[in-house]
């Protein structure tokens, strides 16, 4: 009993003395880009492909060499049934093994055909990875500045609230002084009550981005992340890019050469279905009653011809079906680097408007800032009504919206032309 109370107290000391739980650190980008490359999902996919693709690749190489293979077997038969053959002493009995080898001297360049394919798919493999990548740094930009918008929307809400309570205890004051009508303060009050509906959205919001990010990061259980930083201005190339050029090094591009130097190598392989295979063996062997009495070694070697005449049709078809996909893998990479020169042009043209509309409104808020300071003291010194003033009041709070929203625009239509480049923060 003594021992139970001891712990109870013991316990509510420790409890009492707890220091608060630490709070969770702000991420970083840099620490998001860490985090996402080694827990994201889809990453991790696409890299344990390519590292089956090596695998592949290596394989074919093992035809180049020999086949050697041991067997032994040992063996009885007799006459009668099943009873016989437990019981009878009647039987003959035998043993052997061997050691053989056999090597491949001509398979109808099927072989070097499939080395070529595994060097393809190695190649189709490493676009994929690439892709997934700059996928992956896309999605982690734009969750992670969408998550940054949120927070900084919240703390831009909350202050044009403050403003509006202000602003709205100065009308009330004009109003009880008689220098303001009752539809004037009603709407400040609007504004003010408004703005906190605006606040408890932005807030929902919130969860939503955290939500987002979680995902992208691969963290499981989600949690309450926040991030750290600011929307710094994306810096656009000197001078427009050469899109040809950045359009035969996407992923995009890669893949579909990848993809017709696979179906060529498909079409080489069919081809040699018509062509002779030569292949020359060696074998040792001993064979006898038993492994303990078995006759002298015995050895062969050989070469062997074999040339397909006629297999119902299906060896002519398969080849024409290669020679179909490969005209068709053509066309393919020629449709895919059409799509990747508009989107890169696209997305570039995107980029470069986000990133002057910054600038733009920027001064678009300094002016209106100005604007509103002049206008207060217009509307406190009786110069405007209230109708004017909150015009300017709402100008003020809808470029302060526009800006942020703007920023958040610049660093997704950045993350859009990273992703049509196939390049990102990912390393």
């Amino acid at each position: 009993m003594k021992f139970c109370k001891c712990l109870s107290i013991l316990t509510l000391f420790l409890w009492f003395n707890a220091g608060p739980l630490p709070a969770q650190t702000a991420l970083t980008w840099e620490d998001a880009v860490k985090e996402a490359a080694a827990h994201n999902l889809d990453l991790l996919t696409a890299v344990q492909t390519e590292k089956a693709a090596e695998d592949t690749k290596i394989a074919s190489l093992g035809q180049f060499f020999p086949q050697i293979n041991f067997n032994a077997s040992i063996s009885r038969s007799g006459p009668g049934g099943l009873n016989d053959a437990l019981n009878s002493p009647d039987y003959g009995q035998g043993a052997n093994y061997s050691l053989s080898a056999s090597q491949d001297i001509f398979s109808g360049i099927k072989d070097i055909a499939a080395v070529d394919q595994a060097n393809a798919q190695l190649d189709n493999a490493k676009a994929e990875l690439t892709q997934a990548k700059s996928q992956l740094s896309y999605n982690l930009k734009t969750a992670f500045y969408t998550l940054l918008f949120s927070q900084q929307q919240i703390d831009l809400l909350k202050s044009i609230r403050d403003r509006d309570k202000a602003n709205a205890d100065l009308v009330q004051m004009n109003y009880d002084g008689g220098t303001d009508n009752k539809g004037s303060l009603m709407q400040a009050q609007a504004a003010v009550t408004e703005d906190g509906y605006l606040v408890d959205q932005a807030v929902l919001s919130l969860r939503v981005a955290q939500r987002q990010l979680d995902e992208v990061l691969g963290r499981s259980p989600m949690g309450d992340v926040s991030v750290a930083g600011n929307f710094d201005v994306p810096i656009l190339p000197g001078q427009e890019p050469d899109f040809v050029g950045l359009t035969n090094q996407t992923p995009a591009h890669l893949e579909a050469l990848a993809q017709l130097h696979i179906a060529e190598s498909q079409y080489v392989t069919d081809r040699g279905a018509f062509l002779p295979t030569l292949s020359a063996n060696a074998s040792l062997g001993q064979g006898g009653w038993n492994f303990g009495t078995l006759n002298p070694v015995g050895w062969s070697a050989g070469l062997e011809l074999s040339l397909p005449i006629f297999d119902g049709g299906a060896n002519i078809f398969t080849f024409k079906s290669a020679e179909e996909s490969k005209v068709g893998a053509k066309d393919t990479l020629e449709s895919t680097d059409l799509k990747t020169d508009y989107g890169l042009e696209n997305a570039y043209a995107s980029y470069k408007e986000a990133v002057d509309q910054i600038q733009v409104q920027q001064f678009q808020v300094e002016a209106t800032q100005v604007q509103e300071q002049v206008a207060k003291v217009e509307y406190l010194n009786g110069l405007i009504i209230f109708v004017d003033w909150n015009v300017v009041e709402t100008n003020l709070s809808t470029q302060q919206k526009n800006l942020l929203s703007v920023e958040l625009s610049a660093k997704t239509a950045e993350a859009s032309w990273e992703l049509a480049e196939g390049k990102g923060d990912i390393p």
